[in-house]
C-alpha cells in the first residue's frame, strides 16, 4: 500500500509568512520608536499649565510649538524663549528656559520646536533637549 505523501498545505504556509511579516513590524516599531526620544513623554496641557505652573515643577513634559519671542539671555543661566502653543483655548505662550549646555542650538523666532522640558522652581520650564520639527 501506498501512503499518502505528508504536503504542506497553503493555509500553513501563509500562516508562517504573515507570523514573520508580524515580528518583521514589531521590531521596526520598537527600533523607530526607540530612537524618538519625546515618544513616551506626556504632552504638556498648555491650558492647565497656564493656570497653575507651579503644579508642574518637579515633572517631565513635551512641548511642541512655534518659537514666539527671545525673553531674556543671560550667560550664567541660559536663554528664556517664550513658545506659541496650540491648545482648546487657542494659542497660549509658555516661557521655556533653554541652559547654556544647549546653547549651540540655533533658535530662530517662527521656528517649529519640540522640547523635551522639565518643570523646576516655581514652575519654569527648562528645556532638556529640543529637535525642530518639519
Amino acid at each position: 500500500m501506498r501512503r499518502a505523501a505528508n504536503q504542506v498545505g497553503l493555509p500553513a504556509v501563509l500562516g508562517v509568512l504573515l507570523f514573520f511579516v508580524g515580528i518583521g513590524l514589531a521590531v521596526y516599531f520598537l527600533v523607530t520608536q526607540s530612537s524618538d526620544t519625546f515618544w513616551n513623554l506626556e504632552k504638556l496641557d498648555a491650558v492647565s499649565y497656564a493656570e497653575s505652573a507651579k503644579s508642574f515643577q518637579g515633572g517631565v513634559y513635551l512641548i511642541e510649538g512655534t518659537l514666539e519671542e527671545l525673553l531674556d539671555s543671560s550667560s550664567a543661566s541660559g536663554r528664556l524663549v517664550s513658545l506659541a502653543v496650540s491648545s482648546s483655548r487657542g494659542v497660549i505662550l509658555i516661557p521655556v528656559l533653554v541652559p547654556q549646555n544647549l546653547g549651540s542650538f540655533n533658535l530662530q523666532k517662527g521656528q517649529g520646536l519640540k522640547m523635551k522640558t522639565k518643570g523646576i522652581d516655581r514652575g519654569l520650564l527648562q528645556a532638556e533637549k529640543i529637535e525642530k520639527m518639519m
